[in-house]
């Protein structure tokens, strides 16, 4: 952060025929290596790979990588088995996990494909891993972001929006797209068509395609959970993308598609084996990239903790922890900074901050041995107040600002501002411990055993008994079988 600063053509008929014309017109319609069906494209497999390997440094750049090999390895693994008996197997497919709790997965042009660590959770097998994988592969191999990128393309060229089909405005930039379909899903048709390639490759790498139906149903009961939760909450469900509007067990398309499948064998599960690579994987939030409990912020790495009032609400992303009252009236935000030689935080803080502002009620801030400054920012020419502050703590620079939606409430919420600000410190010995986070654990089910009584001794702090059912695809009234292996939260 340099400087603080605060400050569709509808589709019809017109625009298809044009777009048909344009196919033959500039040699766009080429045939889709993984359906035989002609495809109108203005990207060749050349430029896709560019275009990927660019997205991905940036990808990489922003989301956090989880630093467990042995996990990273094994998913790699599993994604080449699918990947090499795909329609485009040449491709330099590499499959990562991401260190965030979040459900989701997605595929970059390329063959680059992002698996989240929240994901993992749910799945219950190394076929339902493998299904996961299959699907994104097949939205490669389909080349399903490149049509995309065609016909937006293709509609800047007539001046005109194919938001029908493209669901993005006028964009020639891939970046548009990252931000839409390529992680929240194609539409139905061509998520449809992802989850029948994905099962052909299931099949042929030997695993059962029957995984690709249970890995939709798994994260359509995440979906109806997640949603009825956010809905409590007053917020939007995050959900992995392209699960449909019906319930597995009612989608006849769906059984179809996946049916259809040629198979010689049931295939391969592997339900033990993945259990095993993931036991000890976070679940929530992870020490890593910082905890969360009861309000308070831990960063074991950075080594630091923050307070927040109880009545606000703390996310937590790769980039920045954001938090807000329920009310949502007001903002805080907390980031890093660059490193810049020869400043004191009072002159740091004054770089940030152009001539369009003015600052007043500056103070220092001495927390054993973190040094910060702090100071109001208000603007020249009117508008609202922002409370900033910097720290300088183990050789890393912190940024922070409280922002407020209405001039006129400013002044109450700075004390909030001021007192996390003030809670700012080195994580205390005591609670080094309690920044482990929470993680998955194997147990064996013994007779007696029910979700209820896990429930009552786990960490999990909401819903922790209808969690431990979804994670172990029981979702919503199923209880464990005596001598089956459980995953539980410790």
């Amino acid at each position: 952060m340099k400087h603080l600063s605060f400050s569709l053509s509808p589709y019809n008929g017109t625009v298809l025929i044009l777009l048909i014309v344009s196919c033959f017109s500039f040699s766009g319609c080429v045939v889709n290596p993984a359906t035989g069906d002609y495809d109108f494209v203005l990207m060749s497999e050349q430029e896709e790979l560019n275009v990927g390997s660019k997205n991905n440094l940036k990808v990489r750049n922003q989301l956090a990588i989880l630093d467990t090999q042995t996990l990273q390895h094994y998913v790699q693994e599993v994604g080449l088995k699918v990947a090499r008996v795909s329609h485009r197997p040449s491709l330099p497919y590499q499959f990562t996990v991401v260190d965030s709790p979040e459900v989701n997965a997605f595929a970059l042009p390329g063959g680059y494909i992002y698996v989240y660590r929240g994901l993992l959770a749910y799945l219950n097998s190394e076929a339902e891993l493998a299904a996961v994988l299959a699907h994104e592969v097949a939205h490669v191999t389909a080349r399903h972001s490149v049509q995309q990128h065609g016909m937006s393309t293709a509609s800047n060229v007539f001046g005109q929006v194919v938001a029908a089909y493209t669901g993005v405005g006028i964009a020639g930039d891939l970046t548009s797209i990252l931000g839409t379909a390529v992680v929240r899903g194609y539409g139905r048709e061509h998520e449809l068509e992802a989850d029948g390639l994905g099962a052909s490759y299931l099949a042929k790498a030997g695993y059962n395609p029957q995984a690709m139906i249970n890995v939709v149903k798994v994260l359509k009961n995440h979906e109806v959970w997640a949603t009825k939760k956010a809905e409590a909450e007053g917020k939007e469900a995050s959900t992995y993308h392209g699960i449909f509007s019906t319930h597995p067990d009612n989608d006849k398309r769906l059984q179809e598609v996946v049916a259809n499948v040629p198979t010689k064998s049931q295939g391969k599960v592997f339900s033990r084996r993945y259990l095993e690579k993931i036991n000890g994987l976070a679940f929530g939030e992870s020490s890593s990239t910082g905890v969360t409990i009861n309000n308070q912020f831990l960063h074991r790495p950075m080594n630091f903790k923050v307070h927040f009032p109880q009545h606000w609400k703390i996310i937590n992303t790769p980039a920045r922890l954001i938090a807000h009252p329920i009310e949502k009236s007001a903002i805080f935000v907390m980031e890093q900074g660059p490193i810049k030689n020869g400043f004191r935080p009072d002159a740091y803080l004054k770089s940030l901050v152009d001539q369009r502002y003015r600052l007043r009620g500056g103070q220092s801030i001495h927390i054993g041995n973190t040094i910060g400054y702090t100071a109001i920012v208000q603007p020249k020419l009117g508008g609202s107040f922002i409370r900033l502050a910097v720290f300088f703590h183990e050789g890393k620079v912190f940024i922070l600002q409280g922002q407020v939606k209405q001039s006129s409430t400013f002044a109450s919420y700075d004390v909030e501002f001021l007192q996390i600000i003030n809670s700012f410190q080195s994580l205390p010995p005591q609670d080094y411990q309690r920044a482990e986070g929470d993680k998955i654990k194997l147990i064996k089910a013994s007779p007696g055993m029910t979700f209820s009584a896990l429930a009552k001794r786990s960490p999990i702090r909401e819903q922790a008994e209808l969690q431990l059912r979804l994670i172990n695809d029981m979702y919503p009234k199923g209880e464990p079988k005596v001598g089956q292996w459980l995953k539980v939260i410790e």
